[in-house]
């Protein structure tokens, strides 16, 4: 009997691909492209946009379960896995250590990404669909297995220990492969490490690198988990749930809306605070979401309820969108063969308003977000000050940056990433291509946050960037959040707090306050949604502008002395791809990068940005009815409401003079939002 398909799972996807519409589609969903593949003699066909290791993975794991699941599989079906298994199989082994930018040289090989994806669906193959090969060939299968997949991954896993999502994929390589030929030896270092790995997401759920190495960390952990338990039961004990079992909730606050995406069909896509390197389309891959909501439903219900309501969320009705070559590496996530598995014994949904999850709310990893409802129309995501991070890497210079969405439009927005082997990918991880402040020294030279950060290895304790949020709160429908990001600018910068208040669901004030050793310019960076050329921009004073798009729309108020500068052509991507020049990334001028550059050098300064976000009629009625260094006064259309705030001595004070509301944030040792 196969490790990944009892007898029981068998008969479950049969009895509710007939009951259970989502069953039926995944079921179908899997078989048809299974299908489509086998019409072509090659792994790569048709509509592949990805060399062929980047897709072996999800192609090769989906024939497999369509052959096990099938009553009658297709001889095409049968043909297309054997001969392709095989011809992967025959391969030499540096085709096995992936393409030529990995390191061909060390000796004995080592194993990278594409080793540890190639081991693992062809030991899947052998397990789900083993009749389709000889004997011979079995033993050439186990052979090729233990030499260019168990033994390169290994290598890789004793040669490097850095935290990071590389260990779990690689060890993911060494369990799965394990598994199914059944090296005991193995499957004990595998359950060994992937208690090592397991430590290295934040014990809140998030994770140090970025949400979508989150999600393929995650993958690894999900794979060498399914494979080491389903083959000896005993080891589940040895393998930890940890934080990756409470990523649910980061996703959840993480998701910004879904809707269509121009240029990517008709299909709607997952919007989501992409920081770091991260897809700005991202929704986590729904084997790992329901497998999270199988296994975690009796140690963390909340999360496996959460992780079922974000499947139902993002992947229903289930489609062939027709991007399923990226999903093998994370890119553009999907669902694959673990899921029809998975989804008979998931938890119930419960949805972020069920499961009362904070409108205002950090993670340790940075990550912050306030909202004035769920499902409601603002949403401001921040990258703010982080405690002790387990994991390190896929960094930007973004503290203290942040993305601004209303009525499910993103105004201000990250840049996301584009293929590693760009020239403009340093670009685009850099501080001056971020909604933060970059600096001028008084020889010219321009002062950004470092990208390259500590690398933490296994068994080293969690390392601190030193970046420090300085409060999250919450009052009535006013947030607050405040975070020093001087530490990763380094001297002369003293401090650099950025303070967000957002007022209801239309008002955002920007506070920044800079102390320098020796005199700096400042500049001020904002990055604006042109993806597709639908930004309305206009800027009618050297103080604002006004940017429309589709049912949203901003007015922004430069408080300070600074002078405006832009539009500036800047790439803003939608998802990544190993290869340069495909869909997701974004062109010149898919993203309005606006600048408000000090005139003079400073040691010391306090900024206001006022921001209103409305429909795009009535951004018109919004007005700054008072500027100055230390107030700003916001009116609504019709003075519905006035938003007031006043900068004092350790204090702000925030009002809204229809309702009669005042709050104080006071800024001493210990902040604090008192009403």
């Amino acid at each position: 009997m196969p490790l990944f398909l009892s007898n029981i799972e068998r008969d479950a996807i049969h009895k509710l691909r007939v009951t259970d519409p989502v069953m039926s589609g995944m079921y179908w969903g899997l078989l048809n492209r299974a299908e489509r593949r086998a019409a072509s003699p090659n792994l790569s066909g048709l509509g592949t946009t990805t060399h062929w290791w980047h897709h072996a993975s999800e192609f090769l794991t989906d024939g497999a379960m369509a052959i096990a699941i099938h009553y009658k599989p297709p001889e095409a079906m049968t043909a297309w896995l054997r001969s392709t298994t095989l011809s992967i199989v025959r391969r030499p082994m540096s085709d096995w250590i992936g393409p030529a930018f990995r390191n061909h040289t060390h000796n004995p090989p080592i194993g990278h990404l594409e080793t540890a994806h190639l081991a693992w669906s062809v030991a899947i193959v052998l397990d789900l669909a083993g009749h389709i090969f000889t004997d011979a060939e079995r033993d050439e299968v186990v052979s090729t297995l233990r030499i260019k997949g168990l033994a390169p991954c290994k290598a890789w896993i004793d040669h490097d220990r850095v935290a990071a999502n590389w260990r779990c994929i690689l060890n993911a390589g060494v369990a799965v492969t394990a598994a199914v030929i059944n090296d005991v030896e193995a499957m004990t270092r595998a359950a060994s490490v992937y208690a090592e790995c397991s430590d290295f997401f934040q014990p809140d759920g998030s994770y140090a690198e970025s949400l979508q190495y989150g999600n393929y960390a995650m993958y690894g952990l999900v794979l060498a988990r399914e494979a080491l338990v389903r083959r000896d039961p005993s080891l589940e004990a040895q393998l930890p749930l940890g934080g990756a079992y409470r990523k649910p909730s980061w996703d959840a606050a993480s998701l910004l809306y879904r809707k269509p995406l121009s240029g990517w069909g008709s299909t709607p896509l997952a919007r989501s605070a992409n920081f770091n390197d991260s897809a700005a389309i991202y929704r986590a891959s729904a084997d790992v979401l329901l497998h999270t909501a199988a296994c975690a439903k009796e140690k963390c219900p909340l999360e496996a309820g959460l992780a079922r309501w974000l499947f139902e969320t993002l992947y229903l009705p289930i489609v062939d969108d027709g991007h399923h070559d990226q999903a093998s590496f994370g890119f553009v996530n999907d669902f694959g063969f673990l899921s029809l598995l998975t989804w008979p014994n998931a938890a119930s949904a419960i949805s972020p308003t069920d499961a009362m999850l904070p409108l205002t709310t950090g993670f340790t990893c940075g990550d912050t977000f306030a909202r004035d409802a769920w499902d409601g129309r603002t949403i401001l995501a921040m990258r703010t000050g982080t405690e002790p991070l387990h994991a390190s890497g896929h960094g930007h210079g973004d503290f203290n940056s942040f993305i601004l969405a209303h009525n499910h439009e993103r105004l201000l927005v990250d840049p996301g990433h584009s293929c590693y082997r760009n020239v403009t990918h340093a670009l685009e991880t850099s501080t001056e291509m971020h909604n933060t402040c970059t600096f001028t020294d008084s020889s010219g030279g321009l002062i950004q946050q470092r990208v390259a950060r500590k690398r933490r290895q296994v068994g080293e304790s969690p390392w601190h960037d030193g970046v420090r949020r300085l409060l999250l709160a919450r009052s009535g429908d006013v947030s607050v959040i405040a975070s020093d990001a001087a530490v990763v600018c380094g001297a002369p910068i003293q401090e650099f707090t950025r303070t967000w208040i957002l007022c209801g669901s239309h008002v955002l004030f920007l506070v920044d306050r800079i102390r320098a050793v020796a005199p700096v310019r400042t500049q001020w960076n904002f990055l604006l949604n042109n993806r597709d050329g639908l930004l309305d921009l206009k800027q009618p004073a050297g103080d604002r502008l006004v940017a429309r798009r589709g049912a949203a729309a901003m007015k922004l108020f430069h408080l300070g002395s600074a002078r405006a500068s832009g539009p500036f052509y800047a790439l803003v991507h939608d998802a990544y791809h190993p290869q340069p020049n495909e869909l997701g990334e974004g062109h010149t001028g898919s993203g309005m990068l606006v600048r408000w550059s000090d005139p003079k050098p400073a040691t010391e300064r306090t900024v206001i940005h006022a921001i209103a976000v409305d429909e795009p009629g009535r951004i018109a009625g919004w007005h700054l009815k008072v500027a100055g260094p230390d107030q700003a006064v916001l009116e609504a259309p019709g003075g519905q409401s006035v938003w007031k705030l006043s900068i004092g001595i350790d204090q702000m004070i925030i009002e809204e003079s229809v309702a009669g509301v005042r709050h104080v944030v006071t800024q001493r040792d210990e902040w604090s939002l008192q009403s």
